[in-house]
């Protein structure tokens, strides 16, 4: 088999918790807790999350959620893993009015002043979780995954 055969590929690399729970602590203030029953593995540049369960040892495609993408600094979180864990967020949040909603939801970009500090912030419109929106210099541009995304009228 070849180095870059799907066997090679297909590796999950579990990480240690307190790795992953750190970094979204550090950006979201998101307590430890949270993640509770959760174990995080690596496959390539992204980080999954799992209900704490022991795996066989076979191949796998997908496991559980993916939760991050690492492929550029900043770590990414994902929309998915914001709209199950941002909940607990208590620092970089953004509240959105009823048409700045409707922008993000689209995938486009807004002046906004905020609180905030620059890079990924996870968005909120009456209290519901939108996603995650990458803030600025006072611009929030969505990270809307494109399948996900209002269509413009």
């Amino acid at each position: 088999m070849s180095p870059g055969s799907s066997r090679v590929r297909n590796v999950f690399e579990p990480l240690e918790r307190s790795i992953i729970t750190k970094l979204w602590e550090e950006r979201f203030a998101i307590p430890e807790q949270a993640f509770s029953g959760y174990r995080f593995f690596r496959k390539a540049k992204s980080i999954w999350a799992l209900s704490d369960v022991d795996l066989p040892a076979l191949s796998y495609e997908a496991i559980g959620m993916r939760i991050m993408n690492c492929k550029d600094r900043p770590w990414k979180p994902t929309t998915s893993a914001l709209q199950v864990f941002g909940r607990f967020a208590s620092k970089n949040t953004m509240e959105l009015k009823s048409e700045e909603a409707k922008i993000f939801l689209e995938g486009g970009s807004q002046a906004i002043e905020s609180g905030c500090e620059g890079g990924y912030v996870v968005v909120f419109y009456r209290g519901d979780i939108l996603g995650c929106g990458l803030y600025s210099h006072g611009k929030l541009v969505s990270q809307m995954p494109k399948e996900r995304r209002l269509e413009r009228e």
